[in-house]
């Protein structure tokens, strides 16, 4: 990170606290399936395929938020962010519906890592910083881990 990206910007640090603060949740339902009593993981399973919804919508958000503000400057790739920023919250919607735990979990665990390929495409033309594609890659590491021993539990 540079001067300007790193720990010493204030909205870096805080976009950091605030996302990997987010990721709590999960870390809590993944902890209540895998060590906490049988009859919470029907719950702690529909708190993080929930959760989950709702950040992948965040997620996309962000995504069609950023494909409005390069529409001058590189209007193709603000078309593509726009068409691809509705897929995860239209899934995640969806996801909402599936009666299959495992299913769910499965959903939301390929979803995340859709919006992370995003991600990454977006870094290499440049659209996002190092330090939040960086930061992308950290939290979606920890929701995967914690959907994937979920589902490994269910």
């Amino acid at each position: 990170m540079t001067a300007n990206s790193g720990w010493s910007n204030a909205g870096v640090r805080l976009a950091w606290i605030l996302t990997l603060g987010g990721a709590i949740p999960f870390i809590a339902a993944a902890g209540t399936v895998l060590f906490g009593p049988a009859s919470y993981t029907s719950l702690a399973v529909q708190i993080a395929t929930t959760y989950a919804a709702v950040i992948l919508s965040f997620l996309g958000g962000i995504q069609w938020g950023l494909g409005i503000s390069v529409a001058d400057s590189a209007p193709r790739s603000a078309q593509s962010l726009l068409l691809l920023s509705i897929v995860p919250s239209l899934l995640a919607w969806a996801l909402l519906f599936v009666v299959q735990p495992n299913a769910r979990v499965l959903v939301a665990i390929f979803l995340f890592g859709f919006v992370w390929i995003v991600d990454a495409l977006l870094r290499l033309q440049k659209l996002i910083p190092s330090w939040f594609f960086m930061l992308r890659c950290v939290v979606t590491a920890i929701v995967v881990a914690c959907m994937v021993a979920i589902n490994l539990k269910l």
